[in-house]
């Protein structure tokens, strides 16, 4: 265990986690690979307040404080991937990120839309690959070949990854091939059909070093999944079929940064030019229509700059500034297919083709310590974005600003023990989802007059660490305002509109601990509850208390063992949208317990 941690995420700058005002996972480069995880998701299985939802295999959906789908931000090497397509609820665009070329995962749960805008209201979570390091010892090669297969789903997977360490030049790539079966669940389940899906991915990165303190880095990403299908819409729904293809994401960045210049503006600089492409298909066959099958793609091309300035004043203050740029460009189609007669008729999809979506945001921070015992963190963003589109003869557009501010401290009560906390805004602008994912005109009517989805935290907790022991625990009292939701306008008619506000609350801990020999443990628990102000009914999706625990034995670098058990409590306290949600069984989700144990070894260092 490799104590303290340092975490960048939470403030776009290097502190250590023990020195960090906010809530904070890290997910070490050593623990995704023991974790032996297929996916994505599956890394942050059992990670302290945060939950993973699934309605598919090829899906997987952070819960955060409450709040998934487009209300939790994902970045790759702090590039967004949110884009305006993003859906309200679960989704499954983590699991577009290949877990073999991750370095390390940084979670900050909480509010984080000072520092990187919209969609950050329950948190980010910020997927770090793996980086080409330039050796001052001429130029080598690695290579790896790695394997993996699992019994309950029939998977079979492989990887094969090169890296080239040069005097200025460092190269690392790979691809990775999946196969996921139909999953056999325990007892009397059987075969889960239909669960299987095939997956490749892709991954360059290039660093070349300018001078000693000045890097160029490039970088592509590429996977695509197929015929991925959406097990919950043919199990409880009314679908023969419902499957996501193609499932295409693709990055490319080129990023410059420098740190420690002489320059009386900036110490540090980071420069990034990206594009990013998600494309998604959707196939679907009713039951009631079977020989009618509708396909509708859906491709969103985002090009983005981003840039992030910091500079030392003096020995007391830390001044960290920017802005970013993301524009989504929509190019999309729908198609029904009459299977039997092998005719194709176009018809209007869900979000207009040629639609475009644009944000702007512009930040400051400014880290500045008051003594040897205190610090408060300070920031403000103001933020503008776009969106324009048209279906059939109504031109549909959004024009809006929002600013947002947060103040962050940290009081030292001991050597060992801090004191952290404050008060954190956060927002999510409507996005192209909100105004077009359902509109027809007939059943569901647009609302250009949507405002931002706003939230005010605060928070209080406890961080402890010494030499062996790190442990914290928060607790957080979430309000939301304008929370997006469909409302009934006339009979079978609704129409989105900012209505709902909402209270979350909840507490969070963990500890990790050390024994010495080899020998560790950690354990991790949270609870959440959410309310309709307006209602007082429970609010929706609301996780039940969860945690984990684990005992683990490395008694050197090449061998490990561990015992773990994933738990959550019944959740019997559901809103009125979870008693309709087929997903939930009457009386609610059912509690759960389970014991684990897993095995590493190594044949070499």
């Amino acid at each position: 265990m490799r104590l303290p941690e340092t975490v960048v995420t939470a403030t776009r700058t290097e502190r250590e986690l023990f020195e960090t005002p906010q809530s904070v996972n890290v997910i070490t480069h050593q623990e995704v690979i023991d974790s032996n995880a297929a996916t994505t998701p599956d890394v942050l299985i059992g990670q302290a307040g945060i939950l993973i939802q699934k309605s598919n295999t090829g899906g997987g959906s952070p819960f955060i404080r409450g709040l998934t789908g487009k209300q939790v931000l994902i970045l790759v090497d702090g590039v967004r991937v949110n884009n305006s397509y993003f859906r309200f609820g679960p989704h499954q665009y983590l699991n577009t990120i290949d877990p073999n070329f991750i370095e390390r995962i940084e979670v900050v749960r909480g509010p984080s839309s000072v520092l990187y805008g919209s969609d950050a209201l329950g948190g980010v979570v910020n997927v770090i690959t793996k980086r080409p390091r330039p050796s001052d010892g001429g130029g080598s090669f690695d290579t790896l070949l790695a394997l993996r297969g699992a019994t309950a789903d029939e998977s079979s997977g492989g990887r094969v990854q090169v890296e080239y360490h040069g005097d200025k030049l460092g190269v690392i790539g790979g691809i990775s091939l999946k196969r996921f079966g139909n999953l056999e669940g325990g007892g009397d389940v059987g075969e889960q059909i239909p669960t299987a899906y095939d997956e490749a991915d892709g991954d360059f990165k290039l660093g070349y070093r300018l001078s000693r303190n000045q890097e160029l880095v490039f970088a592509q990403q590429y996977t695509r999944q197929y015929d991925v299908p959406k097990t919950n819409e043919i199990v409880l729904g009314s679908r023969l079929k419902f499957d996501y293809e193609p499932q295409i994401r693709a990055l490319t960045y080129l990023e410059y940064h420098a740190a420690n210049l002489a320059n009386p503006l900036f110490d540090d600089a980071k420069l990034n030019l990206s594009y990013n492409r998600l494309e998604e298909g959707e196939e679907i066959i009713e039951r009631a229509t079977p020989n009618i099958e509708t396909r509708e793609l859906t491709a969103v091309k985002t090009p983005g700059f981003l840039s992030q300035f910091s500079q030392q004043l003096g020995e007391s203050q830390r001044l960290t500034y920017g802005f970013d740029y993301y524009y989504d460009r929509f190019d999309t189609s729908k198609t029904r297919l009459n299977l039997a007669a092998g005719s194709a008729t176009p018809i209007v999809p869900g979000t207009p083709d040629g639609a475009s979506y644009e944000s702007l945001g512009v930040y400051v921070q400014d880290e500045i310590k008051l003594g040897s015992r205190a610090e408060v963190i300070p920031g403000v963003r103001y933020a503008h974005f776009e969106a324009k589109g048209a279906i059939q003869d109504r031109q549909l557009g959004l024009s809006d600003s929002k600013t947002t501010g947060s103040l962050l401290g940290l009081y030292r009560l001991t050597q060992n023990l801090n004191l952290v906390g404050g008060l954190s805004q956060g927002y999510r602008a409507p996005n192209m989802e909100d105004f077009f994912g359902r509109v027809d005109f007939v059943s569901e009517i647009p609302n250009t007059e949507l405002q931002p989805e706003t939230s005010l935290n605060r928070e209080v907790g406890l961080k402890y660490f010494s030499e062996s022991t790190f442990a914290d625990i928060h607790y957080f009292y979430s309000t939301y305002r304008d929370l997006i939701t469909r409302a009934i306008i006339a009979p079978n008619v609704r129409q989105r509109q900012n209505l709902r506000r909402a209270t979350i609350q909840g507490i969070e801990t963990s500890i990790a601990h050390a024994f010495g020999g080899g020998w560790s443990a950690r354990a991790a628990a949270a609870y959440t509850r959410g309310e309709d102000d307006d209602t007082d009914n429970p609010l929706q999706r609301i996780p039940p208390l969860n945690g984990s625990a684990r005992l683990r034995y490395a008694p050197n670098a090449n061998l490990w063992a561990e015992l773990y058990s994933l738990f959550a409590r019944k959740q019997d306290r559901l809103s009125p949208e979870d008693l309709t949600d087929p997903r939930i069984p009457a009386g609610g989700t059912p509690g759960y317990a389970t014991i684990n144990f897993s095995v590493g070894y190594r044949p070499a260092a």
